[in-house]
């Protein structure tokens, strides 16, 4: 899947709904599974390190390798691209800044965007291209898309667009979605070596997995938070529409997928699911106080962060069945103080593949 991180969690993830939609969900989706057993990752045994990258505080761990990262803001998302890392962190400086950095296996930094607002970032499954958008002016309806290469730190494209939302990327061309929640939204291909926008379907994508030619489409006519799943490169061809579930990234065969549900309105999410790729079937779930981020280690494992009802924090890997292990240390993590939000993550953050 052309990586997006984890896209628009925390600072924009969460749309905002009516507030008795609000107080439906923090009321009903953690008491629906009172039963249900609960993840607690301290009683867990312990497996091996995650064999993907991650960073933890400020170093990024890459196998053996440990490499210094930025100090300033808190790390909010981590890619392993061609010649190095990229890190997206917010509130750095007085300012409050969204700073995007790419670092080498040496730790020499170099910035490669910033602003006071939201920065999108997608990089493309070879590593070698990495696209950002940046809002522009007082209403943020307008925004730049600049595509680089991040080990060279060469800008290869750029582009001015209105009411455009950077959905993925590949070598060659951008995946775009546009006037989503307006009149005539439209998913488009921006072939950005010749600066060409090729319109692809009559609806907004809102995520794409461009390497299993697979696409979600946002479709608020059937209901706010509802989706369509299809296939990317025959967009009409549906494989599944869900208004309580959304896919979050497919396994690396593309045989499986990881979802959660399409709202939950909280810091955090209480349950991941294992469906199939191209049917939504269930397979498995894990229930708790878990990260809004999950991310495949291979074809029949994935990770996520989970934290237990007595604050007790670490990285979980879980098998297709739903059995899970811990894969890091325990952190002593305090809930938060406001009960709607749920979830403190431990200082982790697992790279986007």
């Amino acid at each position: 899947m052309a990586r997006t991180g984890r896209s628009a969690r925390k600072l924009r993830r969460l749309a905002l709904a009516t507030a008795s939609a609000t107080m439906a969900t923090l009321l009903v989706a953690p008491a629906a599974e009172a039963g249900a057993d609960r993840l607690d990752p301290a009683a867990l045994s312990r497996g091996p390190d995650p064999a993907i990258t991650y960073l933890v505080r400020d170093t990024i761990r890459d196998g053996a390798a440990r490499i210094p990262a930025t100090t300033r803001g808190r790390h909010e998302a981590l890619w392993a691209v061609e010649g190095g890392y990229v890190v997206r962190d917010y509130n750095v400086g007085p300012r409050r800044l969204i700073r995007v950095t790419f670092i080498d296996p040496t730790g020499e930094r170099r910035v490669i965007a910033q602003s006071r607002d939201w920065i999108d970032v997608a990089v493309s499954d070879s590593g070698m291209r990495l696209a950002f958008r940046r809002p522009m002016g007082p209403t943020g309806q307008r925004s730049v898309v600049t595509v680089t290469d991040p080990a060279a730190g060469e800008v290869l494209a750029e582009r001015t667009l209105r009411l455009a939302n950077l959905v993925a990327v590949s070598d060659t061309r951008v995946l775009l979605g546009r006037r989503f929640h307006w009149h005539d939204p439209a998913t488009q291909w921006w072939s950005y070596g010749r600066n060409r926008l090729h319109t692809l379907w009559n609806q907004a994508a809102v995520r794409a997995d461009i390497g299993h030619d697979t696409v979600v489409f946002g479709t608020p006519a059937a209901g706010e938070f509802c989706n369509r799943v299809a296939v990317l490169s025959h967009p009409g061809r549906t494989l599944w529409r869900s208004c309580d579930t959304a896919p979050h990234q497919w396994s690396p065969d593309g045989t499986l997928a990881l979802a959660t549900h399409a709202y939950f309105d909280a810091a955090g999410t209480d349950r991941w699911w294992v469906v199939e790729g191209r049917t939504a079937q269930r397979q498995a779930q894990i229930i708790g106080r878990l990260d809004w981020d999950a991310v495949w280690e291979d074809d029949g494992h994935f990770l996520t962060l989970a934290q237990s009802d007595t604050g007790r924090a670490a990285i979980v890997r879980c098998d297709v069945s739903g059995a899970c292990e811990r894969a890091s240390r325990v952190w002593e993590v305090p809930l938060p103080s406001e009960p709607s939000l749920y979830y403190q993550s431990p200082p982790v953050v697992l790279a986007q593949r």
